[in-house]
């Protein structure tokens, strides 16, 4: 459902993006802003936005700098180079292009680059379709393969309604919904699949929800699930998120 822009102040909202962009929002701030994000597509469009804009001025201030830079090595002579004043503001230079790369390539919340780094959906399952009773369930992991994963859920959801216990159809709508960036769906079905110690599929319903608890920012949760897994996944996963 998208909630009512109407009676928000435009100004109040950019000045909540930029400072979600820049990295200033507290914890509860930050997830308000997501979920924010999540009940709202035109409000994640304006962030989208918002977050190109600033990445394309970062990356011309640094043009400009190196321009500049080299412009200056060019017209000072050997002697006025290395003067001690000529030397501190080329490493003045040196250090603003670092600075300002860093900003460009790791601004973003860390546990979101974790995240970023980290999920890539379940292949899924063969689409043999052998039995008219299984017709919807491969119907929909057709749709998944090919990433149409609004489909895919919408095929699915029936199913679990009438079966909620099947462990399958649990953990692939989770799975799907992470995929369509619905995190609040997709961890209420990772919650229940992880639950479920019989299920083939324990160890990676842990994996996608410690990578939905990432995506809500909540780390200390993540490393709690991954930390009760021995699978080779979980443990690069958690080693991934010491430092966070």
């Amino acid at each position: 459902m998208e909630t009512n822009n109407n009676k928000e102040n435009p100004q109040e909202n950019q000045d909540l993006i930029d400072a979600y962009l820049l990295g200033n929002l507290e914890a509860k701030e930050l997830a308000e802003f997501n979920e924010k994000m999540n009940l709202s597509t035109n409000f994640k469009q304006k962030v989208e936005e918002q977050k190109t804009m600033m990445e394309s001025a970062e990356e011309i201030n640094i043009k400009d700098l190196l321009e500049d830079f080299h412009k200056e090595i060019e017209d000072l002579s050997y002697s006025n180079w290395m003067s001690r004043g000529r030397l501190a503001l080329a490493a003045s230079v040196l250090i603003l292009i670092a600075v300002s790369s860093w900003a460009i390539f790791f601004h973003e919340n860390s546990a979101e680059r974790v995240f970023a780094e980290n999920f890539k959906p379940d292949p899924g399952l063969p689409t043999t379709m052998g039995t008219t009773a299984n017709y919807n369930f491969y119907f929909g992991m057709v749709n998944y393969k090919r990433k149409n994963y609004t489909d895919a859920i919408a095929s699915w959801e029936p199913l679990y309604a009438a079966n909620p216990t099947n462990d399958t159809l649990v953990y692939f709508l989770g799975v799907a919904n992470l995929a369509n960036n619905n995190p609040r769906q997709a961890e209420k079905y990772l919650l229940l699949a992880q639950q479920n110690s019989e299920s083939v599929f324990i160890e990676e319903a842990k994996h996608y929800l410690a990578l939905t608890l990432l995506r809500k920012n909540n780390i200390s949760e993540a490393k709690a699930i991954l930390s009760k897994s021995q699978s080779p996944s979980n443990i690069a996963l958690l080693k991934a998120l010491e430092d966070l």
